[in-house]
């Protein structure tokens, strides 16, 4: 009975030292790792350093590190004296498991707000493909499988880091993928705290010397990397065994995942774009780098090169994995394709590596903008709009979700979701590339490349910085339409052609119409709105700027009677399209 009453309080205890514990006090500066990788046992073993900064405004005497559920710890020390830990379960979606393996430190003293703290670690175990977090959200497990495709084996291995596979340790409070966009937020914070960390770890995996693989990551600049022979002890026997090696080195995080792949890959290098693939994708290799040398004049004409950073594709070797964007590096199966389809996929990757910026809603908002211009330069604007619809009902679905009582209320209140801050790859990518077309139906393509050629990274240090560049290159106040969409989250519009008019011009050519439309907006944001005036001959559009929970009028002379008033062509992103058209039923006024 005692030995039970003891074990209960040591729970009680231990949960109310969890709960206090924070996980947010320590910022990692430095990470230098020493990873071996085993493909034919799965097997990830890894041991080094780690810098530790209390970036809290309290002393912290407690440390939590957190490894993906399939690791487990060996070893923690500081000045190669053991510290003592308690290792624990930890739920959360971080990890491609659905769960971390969690050591909470006792340090022997307390580290003081701004000061630091080296300690050592050893840990390892398997990485497999593993979808539980997704299959608990109920997708189909060949669904989850082909998203969380991370994994070490033979032939294939690649993995990513913190969102997928936590291989590094970090420290994150516990969150889950049902509670919306949490588990991006988190990451996107931790993230903000170590942008500035030195990452090196250095990646050896064996390897048979019959058949060389190499070791490549996502680090910019690295290549094929090396061979090693290392004296290693297996079974009781020491003997000599082969390793591809590399090292993967970032002088400050930024934004970048470290990752990496191990396969018999080759190099293809053009000026701007660098392929590493296995020797049977040789000439679908050659496809895409033609394809993304294809779509230089497109990104010189709208994003000036800054860097020499060539573009990295860095093939996967398992057919049904999607592909992953991380910055200027691009995971991706090597399919045949169309060479306008290859560019497609390659853009929003080319943009990461020609346009630097502290704002990755602009970053991922090019890289769909110009999807589209290449649809509109190929096969018109039609072809551009029909590219940017598909994803509408996404984006429109997300900001109902958003604002669910913005159909019955003409509240203003905003969501925290704005593009400032935001972390969710459907507001980041598509909301994003909208306001880019926008700003181009508005202010014309020309203004827009000048501006997007004179704005610097290093200059933007208030969000403000593009909206002034554009209004000082097109002498237009734009402050409403960058409140509404981009430094506060209003929703979409909601356009309604709430009446239409058609009457004869009496000094006009013969049948010659003054053809006019009021339109509403009963949405919490505005936006300049194409409005498209038919007649039984043709059409005629006219732009018209409707603020939320306003009204506009647009005219048009036309040579014949109106029959239809179309407002949105699809290039603003509507709440609802619906009551979008005003059919002329009777005979317009002589």
């Amino acid at each position: 009975m005692k030995r039970c009453l003891l074990v209960i309080l040591l729970c009680i205890i231990a949960s109310a030292w969890c709960r206090a514990l924070d996980r947010n006090a320590f910022t990692i500066t430095e990470y230098r790792l020493d990873v071996m990788i085993d493909r034919a046992t799965h097997v990830m073993t890894v041991e080094g350093k780690l810098n530790l900064r209390n970036d809290s405004k309290a002393p912290q005497k407690n440390v939590s590190l957190q490894i993906s559920s399939s690791l487990a710890w060996d070893r923690i020390t500081l000045n190669d004296i053991a510290l003592e830990y308690l290792a624990e379960p930890y739920t959360s979606d971080i990890d491609h498991t659905g769960a971390l393996s969690e050591a909470i430190i006792t340090l022997p003293e307390a580290v003081q707000p701004g000061s630091t703290v080296t300690v050592a670690v050893q840990y390892g175990g398997t990485v497999t493909t593993d979808g539980t977090r997704l299959v608990r959200m109920g997708a189909p497990r060949e669904v989850a499988w082909r998203n969380d495709w991370d994994q070490i084996g033979d032939p294939f291995t690649a993995v990513r880091g913190l969102g997928y596979v936590a291989w590094y340790p970090v420290s994150i409070e516990a969150v889950n993928m049902s509670d919306g966009t949490a588990v991006s937020d988190a990451i996107a914070r931790w993230k903000e705290r170590h942008r500035n960390s030195l990452f090196d770890a250095k990646i050896a995996a064996e390897m048979d010397p019959s058949a060389p693989v190499s070791v490549v990551t996502n680090a910019p600049g690295s290549d094929l990397g090396g061979r090693e022979s290392l004296r290693r002890n297996r079974d009781g026997r020491e003997e000599t065994v082969a390793f591809a090696t590399n090292r993967l080195q970032l002088a400050s995080m930024g934004f970048l995942v470290p990752a990496f792949a191990v396969g018999p890959f080759e190099k293809l290098s053009r000026p701007t774009v660098d392929l590493f693939y296995t020797p049977e994708r040789d000439l679908i290799a050659k496809d895409y780098a033609v394809a993304a040398e294809a779509s230089e004049p497109l990104l010189s004409d709208w994003l000036p090169q800054r860097s020499a950073q060539p573009v990295r594709i860095i093939e996967l070797t398992s057919p049904d994995a999607n592909p992953y964007q991380n910055g200027a590096t691009l995971f991706a199966p090597l399919r045949s394709s169309t060479q306008q389809n290859l560019q497609l996929l390659l853009l929003p990757t080319q943009v990461a590596a020609r346009f630097p910026t502290p704002r990755a809603w602009m970053q991922n908002g090019l890289g769909l903008f110009l999807q589209a211009i290449l649809n509109r330069e190929r096969r018109g604007r039609t072809a551009a709009l029909k590219f940017l619809d598909q994803y509408d009902g996404a984006l429109a679905k997300a900001e109902e979700l958003a604002h669910p009582d913005a159909k019955d209320s003409k509240a203003t209140s905003e969501a925290d979701n704005t593009l400032l801050n935001t972390s969710d790859e459907l507001y980041l990518r598509v909301k994003s590339g909208f306001v880019f077309w926008m700003l181009s139906d508005m202010l014309g393509d020309a203004a827009l490349q000048h501006v997007l050629a004179a704005y610097h990274a290093d200059a933007d240090k208030d969000p403000s910085y593009l909206q002034k560049l554009l209004e000082a290159q097109a002498k237009r106040n734009l402050e409403w339409f960058f409140d509404d969409w981009v430094y506060r989250d209003r929703g979409l519009p909601d356009f309604h052609v709430e009446s239409a008019s058609s009457r004869k011009l009496l000094n006009g050519a013969a049948n010659s119409q003054q053809v006019a439309a009021t339109i509403e907006n009963r949405g919490n944001a505005g936006a300049e709105v194409p409005v498209i005036f038919r007649t039984a001959t043709g059409e005629k559009s006219v732009r018209v700027l409707v603020r939320a929970h306003e009204k506009g009028v647009g005219r048009v002379e036309l040579p014949a009677a109106g029959t239809r008033v179309i407002v949105n062509d699809g290039s603003v992103p509507e709440s609802d399209t619906t009551n979008n058209i005003y059919e002329f039923a009777t005979k317009p006024q002589e």
